[in-house]
């Protein structure tokens, strides 16, 4: 295991590495909540005495990939290995989704998922918590700007790293509970001490302490904890310390597959050659502030005009007040027009053409910037009727941006299910019940790890830890495609009378809960059997009456055989009287 100074190496060495992608985050977040001007601009612009306009369409943008998210939320699926074990994949999937609705897992998802457009990477820890007296399964959203990792890691899913960690600012006393927990020694106190222990970037300060205080912060009475896994020995290993001391060391207590594992679950956006990683929003800033400036400057030109005139011919202070103004009127000095020149005493500048240009432009900028991210038809914001071919088509540039992000959001879900999936085998050992609300009209309980008596004795009836399933989550959104051309299709030819079976037009309709709702159509098990039975009834019946037909068919041959037969005889007999006809007579003349 690692010693203090080298644990506090690694964290400091992901602070120094990692300050300048974390600066540039830290503006992505600004522009998403509004703050695109720096003091410097606005102050050169109340200077100039021009707007400050702030058109924010980044918000705009974001906000719809988080809608697009919310909408395509699926719920895991355990599906069985072996064909014998339906049964505890079944009760494996109301398991995730237990756990799913206690932790509210869909809404930290969403968290994560905005600081992955925007920041550049988010994610939750997987842990177990005691609860009532009993270990249950706790999914933590982990906040952004508190994540560390090892700067070297290249890959989107940080499965390259190691190690990762959070740091976290925590009162005196709220350390002193949280370390209470699992430390025992006499030097609590010592390692929680406040006084001031090293330097750290801006982005990981506690709010309200002062600049520049890293591990602790005195006059507050906080103090900085971190708490990271890394690799060692080719196994993961929990460390948390402060600046002072160390409150726990050893192998991760969370295990998978039989061995150590990371309970940390992260996601990014993109990663850049020098590793830093960022979001949707870092190509939207230039056109932003594009966005913004020519609006401003805009603005400011149709509000203020550009004169040229002679010397003492008008009041110039007062001309541009009159020409700011929509019934303003200017009055020129007479005297002072030239007639030998014809030059004019004042006059106003067309800028027309300048003004246009700043318009062109900004059209071409907002433009730019709504061909990133979500375009009109995955939001739904077509006007008139087109088939599903055409919207198809119109959605392909949309998807083909979105798609990189989204396959990281459904590999990052596949592993957080995977991950609640190990600690309830872990950490589900006695025996409990699980509500399961699939049915909202009729909760029901199952029970897990229950003793019951079987002909043996004393058996466990759903032992958890002994099932072995595949966890599987299809978070692919289900975007307005040819299925719902091929569903009005279908439902047009159902209402002219054509038999198409209602699960068919169910499985092509966009609706939620597919599933469920075929479930609900099949008829109970005892309509099944009974069903089953008249289908076979019904089969044997036509069977025998095949039988019989077959049986039938062959009598009626065989006496059509028998009448042919007869004929061909009757034929044979006419034939032969007709010949002795003509012999006799003959035979007669010849004395025989």
């Amino acid at each position: 295991m690692l010693e203090l100074a080298q644990l506090k190496s690694m964290a400091e060495r992901a602070t120094d590495l990692t300050s300048d992608a974390r600066e540039a985050s830290e503006r992505d977040r600004d522009y998403y909540d509004g703050f695109q001007w720096t003091a410097e601009e606005e102050a050169i612009l109340k200077k100039r005495k021009q707007p400050i306009i702030t058109v924010n369409r980044i918000k705009r943008k974001i906000d719809a990939m988080i809608g697009i998210e919310q909408r395509g939320r699926v719920d895991p699926v355990a599906y069985p290995r072996n064909p014998q074990d339906e049964e505890a994949a079944d009760l494996a999937t109301k398991a995730l989704r237990f756990v799913e609705e206690t932790q509210r897992v869909d809404v930290k998802r969403s968290n994560a998922f905005e600081n992955l457009i925007v920041e550049g990477y988010g994610g939750v820890e997987v842990i177990a918590e005691e609860y009532n007296g009993q270990l249950d399964v706790c999914v933590k959203r982990l906040r952004w700007e508190e994540i560390f990792f090892d700067p070297h890691s290249r890959e989107k899913d940080f499965s390259d790293a190691a190690y990762l960690g959070v740091l976290k600012w925590m009162s005196l006393d709220a350390a002193m509970e949280y370390a209470s927990q699992f430390y025992q020694g006499d030097d609590l106190e010592a390692i929680l001490d406040t006084g001031a222990d090293g330097t750290a970037g801006e982005t990981y300060e506690d709010r309200p302490q002062r600049e520049g205080m890293a591990w602790a912060d005195k006059r507050l009475r906080r103090v900085r904890v971190a708490q990271m896994y890394y690799k060692r020995g080719g196994q993961w290993h929990l460390a948390i310390f402060t600046g002072k001391g160390e409150l726990y060391n050893d192998v991760s207590p969370y295990i998978e597959d039989g061995k150590p594992a990371c309970p940390i679950i992260l996601m990014s956006g993109y990663v850049d050659r020098e590793n830093r990683r960022y979001g949707v929003v870092r190509d939207m800033i230039s056109m932003q502030d594009e966005i913004n400036k020519r609006r401003s400057k805009l603005l400011n030109a149709l509000n203020n005009r550009q004169t040229m005139g002679m010397k003492g011919a008008v009041n110039v202070a007062e001309v541009k007040r009159q020409l700011a103004m929509p019934d303003g009127h200017v009055e020129v000095d007479p005297a002072a027009f030239d007639p030998e020149t014809g030059m004019k005493p004042f006059e106003i500048i067309p800028t027309t053409d300048m003004t246009m240009g700043q318009f062109n432009l900004l059209q071409e900028a907002k433009q730019e910037i709504d061909m990133l991210g979500p375009n009109a038809s995955l939001l739904g914001q077509l006007s008139g009727q087109q088939s599903g071919r055409a919207i198809m088509a119109q959605q392909q540039a949309g998807l083909a941006e979105l798609a990189p992000i989204y396959d990281s959001l459904r590999d990052w879900t596949e592993r957080v299910y995977r991950a609640i999936w190990h600690r309830i085998k872990q950490f589900w050992q006695e025996p409990r019940w699980i509500r399961v609300t699939d049915d909202e009209a009729a909760a029901q309980f199952v029970g897990v790890n229950q003793m019951v008596m079987g002909p043996y004795g004393p058996q466990m009836m759903n032992p958890i830890a002994e099932i072995d399933v595949d966890i599987l989550v299809d978070q692919a959104p289900d975007y307005a495609s040819l299925r719902a051309e091929q569903f009005d299709k279908l439902a047009d030819l159902a209402a002219k009378g054509v038999q198409i079976p209602p699960d068919v037009l169910i499985d092509v309709a966009d609706i939620r809960d597919k599933r469920k709702i075929m479930e609900k159509m099949q008829p109970p098990p005892e309509a099944q059997a009974m069903q089953a039975q008249m289908a076979q009834a019904q089969a044997q019946i036509a069977q025998r009456g095949a039988v019989a037909e077959i049986d039938k068919t062959e009598a009626e041959a065989e006496r059509a055989r028998a009448a042919a037969a007869k004929d061909m005889a009757s034929i044979g007999k006419m034939q032969f009287d007709a010949r002795m006809e003509v012999v006799r007579p003959m035979n007669t003349a010849a004395g025989f």
